[in-house]
């Protein structure tokens, strides 16, 4: 395993500004993604040689101390937590699928500004890119934002629930207009609410969160029927007659039928 002392801690501008601020030393690997990387690399080539069903922060703790040490003390999350989700984001997708987060239990909804503001304070001049990024390093920087919100929304915060919520809802409408596999939502955007509220809370981080909302709007829209819209004053065909006509004509039929 690479002695883990190649990778440093980055002092934090501020003391509650402790999330997403390590990187590696070496001038190959100075960037913040490149930095979790280098961690999850460790970890895959773990995973390829031991080849477990599942696995967990138990199971690494067990078999490879030294990372598991490393990361629990240096990767942290702005509540303070281990920050396992942007190291297992990272592994080969098969491993993905085969962790298993620490489970928080008893989740009750409550309500805590000073949570939410601490992660849109942090990037405020970059909340451009949850709408419009506009290169690989802005998704990357979006990518970061919803999952720090998907965090403490997990956890029960409802004011980061719904700031995804709403952060949401301006991007799928874009896609709905945008992109022929989501058009299908087109006059059923009042169901979006419930779908993204469900993707918060089944999200396993495995690969990004708007990828994950995505493929859930993909294959959810999958049974829904496109909605045309018409006015009854359109003419039918080349004749004089409109649709309003047709419908006042079939209401009548329908009365002489029963008289």
């Amino acid at each position: 395993m690479r002695n883990l002392k190649n990778i440093v801690k980055v002092e934090p501008s501020s003391p509650k500004d402790v999330s997403y601020l390590y990187v590696v030393s070496d001038s190959s690997f100075q960037t913040l993604e490149n930095g979790y990387k280098v961690l999850a690399k460790e970890l895959n080539t773990l995973l390829k040689q031991m080849q477990p069903e599942t696995f967990d922060c138990l199971w690494i703790q067990q078999h490879a101390s030294d990372l598991y040490g490393y990361i629990s003390e240096n990767i942290r999350n702005m509540d303070g937590s281990v920050d396992w989700d942007s190291i297992t984001v990272i592994l080969d997708k098969k491993f993905q699928k085969r962790w298993h987060r620490p489970k928080v239990k008893n989740i009750l909804p409550y309500e805590n500004k000073g949570e939410l503001d601490a992660i849109m304070n942090k990037f405020q001049n970059k909340l451009y890119t949850l709408l419009n990024p506009l290169d690989e390093q802005d998704k990357n920087i979006r990518d970061l934002i919803f999952i720090n919100l998907v965090r403490i929304a997990q956890k029960g915060n409802m004011l980061a629930k719904q700031q995804i919520v709403d952060w949401l809802t301006f991007v799928i409408t874009e896609w709905i207009e945008s992109r022929k596999e989501i058009a299908k939502w087109k006059g059923f955007t009042g169901d979006l609410e419930k779908l993204i509220e469900g993707c918060i809370r089944c999200y396993r981080y495995t690969g990004t969160f708007i990828g994950y909302v995505y493929k859930t709007l993909q294959y959810a829209g999958r049974g829904l029927h496109p909605l045309y819209v018409c006015s009854l004053n359109d003419r039918v065909g080349k004749g004089t007659k409109t649709r309003i006509d047709y419908v006042i004509q079939q209401e009548e039929d329908a009365y002489d039928s029963i008289r």
